[in-house]
């Protein structure tokens, strides 16, 4: 996402007050787990039909026949490297 640390740290904790994640301390020294909460499935499944529409709309619906073979190509391709 290219935040820096403090900036995701704040939006995490604007997170876990609505709920939606919690951080759970990792077995090592530093460092913590984040962890979607039920309600975060729900609002996550709550928004995906707009975040679906709007894939379509501003990336898929501009593409052209030959974009969406270019990028099938390069697909297929990066498949057959390991």
């Amino acid at each position: 996402m290219d935040w820096d640390k403090s900036r995701l740290s704040h939006h995490l904790t604007r997170m876990e007050k609505r709920g939606l994640v919690e951080r759970k301390p990792m077995d090592l020294d530093r460092g913590v787990q984040v962890v979607i909460t039920a309600a975060g499935q729900a609002a996550l499944h709550e928004a995906l039909p707009i975040v679906s529409m709007a894939i379509r709309k501003h990336f898929l619906g501009p593409l052209t026949q030959q974009d969406i073979e270019s990028i099938t190509k390069m697909a297929e391709r990066s498949k057959e490297q390991p």
